[in-house]
Parts: C-alpha cells; sequence; structure tokens
C-alpha cells in the first residue's frame, strides 16, 4: 500500500512538470491567454469530466425507468 502512494506521488509529480513545462513552452509560442484557457480547460476536464459522465448517465437511467413506469400504467 505505500508503494501504491508513491507511485500516485510520483505521477502527479510528473503531471505537474509537463503541464508546468507544457504552459511555458506554449507561453512562447502562443502567448499567454491562449495557453491558460487550453491548460484550465485540460484540467477542468479531467477533474469534472468523470462526475458529468456520471450524472448524464444517471439522468439516462431515470429517464428510462420513468418511461418504463409511464408504460406500465
Amino acid at each position: 500500500m505505500g508503494e501504491r502512494q508513491g507511485d500516485d506521488g510520483l505521477a502527479v509529480a510528473v503531471a505537474v512538470a509537463l503541464l508546468v513545462g507544457g504552459v511555458l513552452i506554449g507561453r512562447e509560442l502562443l502567448g499567454l491567454w491562449p495557453v491558460v484557457v487550453v491548460a484550465y480547460g485540460v484540467l477542468l476536464a479531467v477533474y469534472c469530466g468523470p462526475m458529468l459522465a456520471r450524472r448524464v448517465a444517471d439522468e439516462a437511467l431515470v429517464r428510462r425507468f420513468a418511461r418504463r413506469l409511464k408504460r406500465a400504467s
């Protein structure tokens, strides 16, 4: 279990290094604001993506269940 936490910490460190490096290189090539928008967009997608997908799937399941109840009545 301790080894897994070390691997997770290493993965986070590498991800942060890549993100910072990518932002710095992108800033020089494209300018500050386009790079900030893309970087934050990726971070939000990674952070909110699974929650949003779960919520959409739950809503679809509820709609399907409601249709079945409506047909049964």
